[in-house]
């Protein structure tokens, strides 16, 4: 009986697979990790690092804000009624 023998060896697969896999990675996450990593001073962080912060005051009228409502325990805690399907024993 003659062993099929594919066209292209699994070393070659493999090695290819692990090549992209590494391209892939390098692309995703390194190369934009490299590109965001704040090596750069660039205007727009130094103005905002030398800015103070302002003082922002939020008035909320009423100051107090009173919430009322009743419990009904039994609301959750009883069981749904159960419907007797009427039969009509007269046919």
């Amino acid at each position: 009986m003659r062993r099929y023998e594919t066209s292209m060896p699994r070393l070659t697969v493999g090695l290819a697979t692990i090549a992209l896999t590494v391209v892939t990675f390098a692309l995703t996450v390194m190369l934009p990790a490299s590109l965001y990593s704040g090596r750069g001073n660039d205007e727009s962080t130094t103005l905002a690092r030398s800015a103070a912060p302002k003082v922002i005051e939020v008035a909320i009228i009423p100051s107090r804000i009173d919430v009322t409502g009743q419990c009904v325990e039994s609301m959750a805690y009883e069981p749904a009624p159960r419907v007797h399907p009427a039969v009509d024993h007269e046919s």
